[in-house]
């Protein structure tokens, strides 16, 4: 079923004990309400990597936007820092996000935003699969 207008929603993560817990469990809420468990499973994966770069690596309070349009379930982390993010090498000691990020997405990027930046990433939703 399409969609009239895009779904969107928010959330302010924060750098406290179980804030990448929180994170995920907003995805999950959010994305059983809109779809049919369609991308549910991925869009784990990349909420949890994204956020928890911008929680490391970002600054101010970022924020995490999910939204869904068409057949696409777009994800967003935006944060104060403006440095784009770096993808190092994957070894025993980490590196393996990004790329895990680059294999589920259809598309991502990392653009200006403010004085600071936001990292996204488009994972495919079936429109079949998205409330209307």
């Amino acid at each position: 079923m399409k969609t009239s207008a895009p779904l969107t929603a928010e959330c302010v993560l924060t750098g406290s004990t179980g804030g990448l817990a929180l994170a995920r469990r907003f995805t999950r809420l959010v994305l059983r309400a809109w779809t049919d468990g369609v991308a549910v499973d991925d869009a784990l994966l990349v909420v949890t990597e994204l956020a928890a770069n911008a929680l490391r690596h970002g600054a101010g309070h970022p924020v995490l936007r999910l939204s869904v349009a068409a057949a696409d379930l777009r994800i967003e982390v935006f944060d104060d820092n403006p440095a784009p993010p770096v993808r190092r090498p994957a070894g025993p000691d980490g590196g393996w996000g990004l790329a895990l990020v680059d294999r589920l997405s259809s598309l991502r990027g990392t653009e200006r935003h403010g004085r600071g930046k936001v990292v996204w990433c488009v994972l495919p939703a079936p429109a079949a699969g998205v409330a209307g």
